[in-house]
């Protein structure tokens, strides 16, 4: 059942994923945000323990700012990440559809009727038209982790 009964015909929710890796054949999720920008709240912010072994020499030192060795691992926020999820009708975010692959290798399950829109994508749409395209600002606190 969905939670979108107030008559609000699309709710966009804003996924930001840090990850060890660039697939999650080879990395993990460490951290998520998820951000209601209709609400103009964050519903979701944590930082999650590495399970893999090799996930930790991914995690900068300094660059999070957070003790990843007092943190849970992502299994325990599943059922409540699937719940937030589920109310969405458009998931947006940079990185967008590498996410969703990142979260269904976690176990989130996602409803295939949501849309799914990557801003990377379209500012690199815009730029091939030549269509100017504002610089990108904001909080980086959360952000894919380079590899390599």
């Amino acid at each position: 059942m969905s939670r979108r009964g107030d008559g609000m015909s699309e709710r966009v929710l804003w996924l930001r994923l840090c990850v060890t890796g660039p697939t999650p054949e080879c990395g993990e999720i460490v951290g998520l945000r998820i951000v209601d920008r209709q609400a103009h709240r964050t519903v979701f912010d944590a930082f999650f323990h590495p399970v893999r072994e090799d996930g930790w020499k991914s995690v900068p030192a300094g660059g999070v700012n957070v003790n990843l060795a007092n943190r849970l691992p992502l299994n325990i926020y599943v059922d409540g990440i699937e719940w937030i999820l589920s109310g969405a009708t458009l998931l947006r975010g940079e990185h967008v559809a590498r996410d969703i692959r990142f979260l269904r290798a976690a176990g989130v399950h996602l409803e295939d009727q949501v849309v799914e829109r990557s801003v990377t994508a379209e500012h690199h749409k815009r730029l091939a038209s030549g269509i100017a395209v504002p610089t990108r600002t904001g909080n980086r606190a959360c952000r894919p982790i380079p590899v390599g």
